[in-house]
């Protein structure tokens, strides 16, 4: 065989292999993913409710894993400062956002485009759900969510709320509990639900609809009032306390979610791995058990029943929003 022949054929050979190099490179690390830490980012100061479920869920996800999971705190522009370093992350399942409600708000509250929760991003799995507990000071001495609606309608503006920021689901339950109720109640926000508790346990501020976990032991002590929680039906925790339906506003419901996203883009392998690591770590006895006591139910899905959620809710609190008219700008 000619050299010149002989020399073609070595050169197709190796031009071949290195185009296969990065297919095959590819293949080889989603097979052995993950084999680092991760990042879990969550979008609130530590000390609140989605910042202590976090933690619990990362330290069951480490062990499912076989890797370390760090959780990031990025508190700040309302949930945007998390959410945009999980957006121009690498989507090689090392960096995740345990995200909640305000995911899906967010973007609604503004007038220019921040990202699209639906397009922009990898549902990885749900991990729980909770309905809202109306914590009230002491102080008040309103001990009945019929005597907090009908002191607020005879003293406009008297009554404040609390909220660990502007278009959290604390903030949007406040406000529809506001339009419910017919009463008019004053907004204050916060930098996450640790500052806001903390001057709710000082009596500077009135009320707050938030999370019972971490919050449980207050109402206990008589720290605070816990007049109402805001699902269908009482809580396994607190059976009873009435709803806030059953205390006379028929048909008000709220309710939180949390769950792990990624980056847009993260291969389906990766997102399969991730899922199936959530869904265990999630059903954990210590989470379950943990979270049961402070009013909170493991709820997990696929990516699909997850990104449907996210359709779901992003529908109802346009129709929240418009009826409040809340924005941030």
């Amino acid at each position: 065989m000619p050299l010149s022949l002989i020399a073609r054929q070595v050169t197709s050979c190796l031009i071949l292999s290195l185009l296969a190099v990065p297919c095959f490179a590819q293949t080889t690390t989603t097979a052995n993913y993950p084999t680092r830490a991760l990042r879990l980012l969550i979008a609130y100061t530590p000390g609140g409710a989605t910042d202590i479920v976090g933690r619990l869920l990362a330290q069951e996800l480490s062990l499912q894993l076989g890797q370390t999971v760090v959780v990031e705190n990025r508190a700040g522009g309302g949930t945007l400062l998390a959410t945009e370093a999980l957006r121009k992350a690498a989507p090689d399942g090392y960096t995740l956002l345990f995200g909640t409600n305000a995911f899906v708000i967010t973007p609604l509250l503004h007038d220019t485009p921040t990202y699209d929760p639906v397009k922009d991003f990898e549902p990885i799995a749900l991990t729980t759900i909770q309905p809202l507990g109306l914590l009230v000071a002491p102080q008040t001495q309103l001990n009945t969510t019929e005597k907090l609606i009908a002191y607020a309608k005879q003293h406009p503006d008297k009554i404040n709320f609390a909220s660990s920021g502007n278009g959290t689901a604390q903030h949007l339950a406040g406000e529809a509990f506001r339009v419910a109720a017919n009463i008019d109640i004053m907004h204050v926000a916060y930098k996450g639900a640790s500052p806001a508790l903390i001057d709710l346990l000082a009596g500077r501020v009135d009320m707050m609809f938030t999370s019972l976990v971490g919050n449980m032991d207050h109402v206990k002590d008589g720290r605070l009032l816990l007049l109402a929680t805001t699902g269908s039906k009482p809580t396994q925790a607190t059976p009873t306390i009435p709803t806030v339906a059953q205390a006379g506003l028929t048909g008000f419901e709220a309710y939180t979610w949390q769950g792990v996203i990624a980056p847009g883009g993260t291969p389906a392998p990766i997102t399969a791995r991730l899922n199936s690591a959530v869904l265990k770590a999630a059903q954990a006895p210590k989470i379950v058990e943990t979270l049961a006591a402070q009013g909170m139910e493991v709820k997990t899905s696929t990516p699909e029943e997850m990104r449907a959620l996210w359709v779901n809710y992003t529908a109802r609190y346009k129709t929240l929003l418009q009826r409040t008219k809340t924005n941030l700008q």
